[in-house]
């Protein structure tokens, strides 16, 4: 073996000094580096609040819906995660760098935006919280009585509501004023989750105002002091009326020294004679087979004026005064009857459920063989029970009966008119109230009545079309087109359908074409224009309406053109599309009313972009 010694280690070598110059740009590198890290630090957590206030204004959203269907406990849950949300935005805004850069003219107005929409949103959670609180202590029913079911905890706790809705509405107010600055900034970044938080808030507002309003009628009818009637009307949408279908049977619902029943309930037919006899509207007295009754009642699509008419036809038919007036058509007590459970009637083997409620009505009333006796006692013993049961609520029922009676809200299928002017007031502007609205563009209403004393709405559905464009001297023509499909077989029921068509549109509007004519009534003190074409449309066939007319010049004011459209209540299968200047719409069949804007001069991408924004929000 042969040993060598280690070699000498090599001498390291130092690398030459940089220049002065390199050694800037070395420096002004690694600042720039630290810069941009801090920028980026400090973008992601703008990014993180920006997420978490868009999270807790969509959770404030949802929170409104759950306590909307008195879902506490819900809600309650919904709160909690949106208090993590704006906890989390508030973390973010206060972490490494976004103190420090709150001075800084970039950085500094998304730092305090971000801090001032998180300490706004928890403004709105306390707000809402305190209306569950609110909520929570409402009772859910009331105990019977000899003389009615006992409302005194009602009455009681609408008048602690109360006091939680100016605290909560106060709360809003103080958050809505610190978004000012936030949804006014020109950074989408700032001012976009601002807005929407913003946008909330106002909608909370909005229900927090109509919630008021309800807790004053509500404390109102309770009252120890209080003696208030109100007419129940059962609609009847298989034979379609005005505003609901055929007052086949009537109630008094008596409020009385803070209790409250089902005073009465019976056939409208069995009412005497109208003394002294009132004359029927135009059109309407035409088809009677008798003298005009309160059955017959509901010509007008504007429920203030058929309620008012209602209150002077059953006091002429020995009922009596009354208060106010409810009505109700079968699609509302059928989701009554979904909410509240399948109910047992005494006289009756098989429990009424939502599920085919409709059919089943017409089967025990119009095609039982025999019949029963009263007609109509399959309809008075649900009335007794159904009230009955609303009055005793189970507490586990209440949030699906106050979804049935919210969705119901929002068809019309469900209607209420007082007589004082005080408590109409408490009502108007809200979808319960029924009236028709003023509004300075373009309105539609296609008014149905089935005048054939026959249920063959229960196979009638309507396509309604409608058409705007100009003619040759630049005028807008309004081309109305009603497709009424009578589907059903011929039957007891369904004989042929007779339809009294009218349109309701804008005053001063001139009908063009020869197959209807105009109403010499004025409509609502002059506010609309009626045109009337009757149609018959036999089994199985279809039958076309058309009205074409000339709109008045103020209808489009500016190139702006509005279009307000009014679904007659109980007619959720008829279809509305509408068609302006290239753009579309379409209605809904939860939602009673459609707005529709196009702007006939408008050119270029920002005409387009809210054409498209407007299409979008129709669900087109």
């Amino acid at each position: 073996m042969t040993l060598t010694a280690p070699s000498e280690p090599r001498a390291r070598q130092r690398r030459p000094p940089l220049p002065s110059s390199d050694r800037r740009r070395h420096a002004l590198v690694v600042v720039a580096l630290a810069v941009a890290g801090v920028g980026l630090l400090a973008t992601s957590h703008l990014l993180t609040a920006r997420r978490q206030l868009l999270a807790a204004g969509t959770d404030l959203r949802a929170s409104r819906a759950a306590l909307t269907k008195r879902d506490d406990a819900a809600a309650t849950a919904i709160l909690d995660r949106a208090s993590g949300h704006l906890d989390g935005a508030a973390s973010a805004a206060r972490s490494f760098p976004l103190p420090a850069l709150g001075l800084v003219p970039l950085f500094g107005s998304p730092v305090r935006a971000s801090a001032t929409a998180a300490r706004a949103g928890r403004d709105g959670v306390a707000a809402a919280r305190s209306l569950v609180a609110a909520s929570s202590s409402f009772p859910t029913s009331a105990s019977a009585g000899v003389d009615g079911h006992d409302l005194s905890a009602f009455h009681d706790a609408a008048a602690r509501s109360q006091a939680a809705i100016s605290a909560a509405d106060a709360g809003l107010a103080r958050a809505d004023q610190a978004l000012t600055g936030p949804a006014g900034a020109l950074l989408p970044a700032v001012s976009g989750p601002a807005r929407a938080m913003r946008a909330e808030l106002a909608a909370s507002r909005n229900e927090l105002s109509a919630a008021g309003r309800g807790m004053t009628l509500l404390e109102d009818l309770t009252s120890s002091t209080t003696d208030a009637r109100l007419l129940l009307l059962s609609q009847d949408s298989l034979e379609l009326r005005a505003t609901g279908g055929y007052i086949g049977s009537y109630g008094v619902l008596h409020f009385a020294n803070g209790t409250v029943k089902l005073e009465t309930y019976e056939a409208s037919e069995d009412l005497p004679p109208a003394d002294p006899p009132a004359r029927a509207p135009e059109g309407l007295g035409l088809y009677l087979p008798g003298p005009w009754g309160l059955s017959n009642v509901n010509w007008w699509p504007d429920f203030p004026t058929t309620a008012a008419a209602a209150t002077e036809m059953y006091k002429r038919q020995g009922g009596g005064d009354v208060d106010g007036v409810l009505a109700l058509t079968e699609f509302a007590t059928a989701r009554l009857v979904g909410a509240l459970g399948p109910l047992q009637l005494p006289d009756y083997a098989r429990p009424v459920v939502e599920d085919g409620f409709d059919t089943r009505v017409v089967a025990e009333v119009e095609q039982k063989i025999p019949p029963d006796q009263p007609r109509k006692k399959f309809l008075i013993e649900l009335a007794n029970t159904l009230f009955g049961r609303l009055f005793s609520l189970p507490a586990a029922k209440l949030p699906a009966v106050t979804d049935a009676v919210r969705r119901s809200l929002g068809t019309g299928d469900i209607q209420l008119w007082f007589k004082d002017p005080a408590r109409q007031r408490l009502v108007s502007g809200a979808a319960i109230a029924g009236a028709l609205p003023k509004t300075d563009g373009d309105f539609l209403m296609v008014v149905d009545a089935n005048m054939a004393a026959s249920k063959a709405n229960l196979s009638v559905t309507k396509q309604v079309d409608y058409r705007v464009d100009r003619d040759k001297d630049g005028r807008l023509v309004g081309h109305l087109r009603v497709e009424i499909d009578n589907g059903g077989a011929q039957s007891s029921i369904n004989p042929l359908y007779n339809s009294y068509l009218r349109a309701y549109v804008p005053a001063g509007s001139t009908l063009i074409n020869a197959d209807g004519h105009q109403a010499s009534n004025p409509a609502l003190d002059g506010a609309f224009q009626v045109f009337v074409q009757p149609l018959v449309v036999q089994p199985k066939e279809k039958g076309v309406a058309t009205f074409d007319y000339l709109l008045p010049e103020g209808v489009a004011a500016g190139g702006n053109y509005r279009l307000t459209w009014i679904r007659q209540a109980g007619t959720p299968d008829d279809r509305l599309r509408v068609a302006v200047s290239g753009g579309t719409g379409q209605s809904d069949p939860a939602v009673k009313t459609l707005h529709f804007e196009r702007n006939l001069n408008g050119k270029g991408l920002v005409s387009w972009l809210r054409q498209r924004w407007i299409v979008h929000k129709l669900g087109v």
